[in-house]
């Protein structure tokens, strides 16, 4: 049964998507399904090896002459959940609900990151009654893990000079600049050993995660550096801590929420609650405002194996001394980061300690300081880094004609002014300017909130404004 009115395209584009899976790296399946709509449509279209898609539709009547647009959005979306929930991104069709206004998924995150601007190409492309130019309609894949799909994407085919870029999140404003970054992952060799102590699991819950790019600034606690703030005030307070199990974060480009970290110790568990109880009071304080709700919680469990006391000891010396957050603000731009880096998830393995970060900075030596600091520390310990996935930013233009255009247009269509933002986000946009260097490019999107968190909901009301302000300022171009 369907949760929205599916007589209205991009509802209905939007409730079809959503019965797919289409995590990060797992995008076949929605590619399949916008290649069965453009052949359904006798539209052509192009697919690659790693399933981005562009789809092109000709030019509405009395348009032949106009210039070509592009648009462009991605089709996966981050998966994540609570702890609780026994979703199968893999399988499972992601159960929606609207409460007071809101699309939401439960337990999990939506897509509305980008699932909104995958369905407004859709129904651009399938509605005949619409008045626009050419559209070349790009779908791309593994955005929201390094950007991926469109730095392997092959652009020769695109002839338009103008893009709108539909990965934007705030209704009434538009992107005009985007931060580069890339990826490190630390790995430490672990050795085990056989365990006759007693065995605990500590959890840090309750904290308000958000996107590494948007929400950096806001000071949010990160689960995975408190797990290791915690772990390392135990050990200089002289407690046996050899470790067990650590499972922080889900996506490096998330803020982690939740981390968990079992580990042996020949302390008490009165001894243990005792401290962690005191660290816990003043990290609550600390994040009275941006995480009122955070919490750890002490528990026993049992294993006959654990980690030894030194690589126990380095493991957490790395979760503790390692960067992370905001480390610097643009002097140009007000309240915009230009360096920040995310400790966005650890793991153990059989034989193997590892850190995946995300950076981000527009300035390329920025972030290679950054993996310098970061590669002196692991080495300290005896860990490595590996660094992957570099993108470029998108710098201001401050000269953009389709900008001004769009800004001049949505001052008479929606009475307001256009509000331009910068982001210390990741775009998509940096990698297609440098593929074509005189690209025009604006952003635009419906207003949704925590996105990357199984909180994340759509306005459904700004959803459908920005589509029908969308087909207005095509009708002009």
């Amino acid at each position: 049964m369907s949760v929205l009115d599916t007589n209205i395209l991009i509802y209905r584009y939007f409730e079809e998507i959503s019965q797919i899976p289409h995590g990060s790296y797992h995008e076949e399946k929605l590619a399949d399904y916008i290649e069965d709509l453009a052949k359904q449509h006798h539209l052509r279209y192009m697919r690659d090896d790693m399933h981005n898609l562009i789809v092109f539709k000709e030019a509405s009547q009395g348009y032949e002459d106009h210039e070509p647009v592009m648009l462009q959005a991605h089709i996966d979306m981050v998966n994540e959940k609570n702890k609780e929930s026994q979703h199968n991104f893999d399988t499972d069709p992601l159960k929606l609900y609207v409460e007071d206004g809101f699309l939401h998924a439960n337990e999990t995150t939506l897509g509305a990151d980008d699932g909104c601007g995958v369905c407004y190409m859709l129904a651009l492309l399938t509605d005949n009654s619409l008045s626009h130019p050419a559209l070349e309609c790009v779908f791309t894949v593994q955005e929201e893990v390094g950007l991926c799909g469109a730095m392997a994407l092959d652009t020769t085919s695109l002839k338009a000079k103008r893009l709108i870029n539909l990965d934007n999140e705030a209704e009434g404003e538009t992107c005009v600049s985007s931060s580069g970054g890339n990826d490190v992952l630390i790995t430490k060799e672990i050795t085990g050993e056989d365990n006759h102590s007693p065995v605990y699991v500590l959890e840090v819950k309750g904290l308000k995660g958000g996107h590494s790019g948007g929400c950096i600034h806001l000071g949010r606690g990160n689960a995975n550096k408190i797990a290791g703030r915690i772990l390392y005030h135990l050990l200089k307070n002289g407690m046996d801590i050899r470790l067990i199990d650590i499972t922080g974060g889900l996506k490096n480009n998330a803020i982690p929420r939740e981390c968990t970290v079992a580990f042996a110790s020949q302390q008490s568990y009165e001894e243990l609650a005792q401290y962690i109880g005191k660290y816990e009071t003043d990290i609550r304080k600390e994040l009275e405002i941006s995480d009122p709700e955070f919490y750890v919680e002490l528990h026993c469990d049992e294993c006959h194996v654990c980690v030894n006391a030194k690589d126990s000891e380095a493991m957490i010396s790395i979760m503790y001394l390692g960067l992370n957050g905001m480390l610097e603000m643009s002097q140009a731009i007000e309240h915009l980061p230009t360096l920040s880096l995310n400790m966005g998830v650890i793991r153990t393995h059989d034989n193997s300690f590892t850190i995946d970060y995300s950076l981000r900075s527009p300035l390329k030596s920025l972030r290679n300081e950054l993996c310098l600091q970061l590669e002196t520390i692991a080495l300290l310990y005896g860990a490595s880094i590996q660094v992957s996935n570099d993108y470029p930013g998108w710098d201001y233009d401050p000269h953009s004609r389709f900008r001004a255009q769009f800004k001049e247009f949505y001052q008479t269509y929606a009475n307001q002014t256009l509000k331009e933002e910068a982001t210390h986000g990741g775009l998509e946009t940096g990698i297609f300017k440098q593929k074509i260097p005189d690209l025009d490019i604006i952003t635009y999107g419906p207003h949704m909130e925590n996105v990357h968190t199984p909180d994340e909901k759509l306005d459904l009301a700004s959803y459908l404004r920005c589509y029908d302000c969308l087909v207005a300022f095509l009708a002009t171009l």
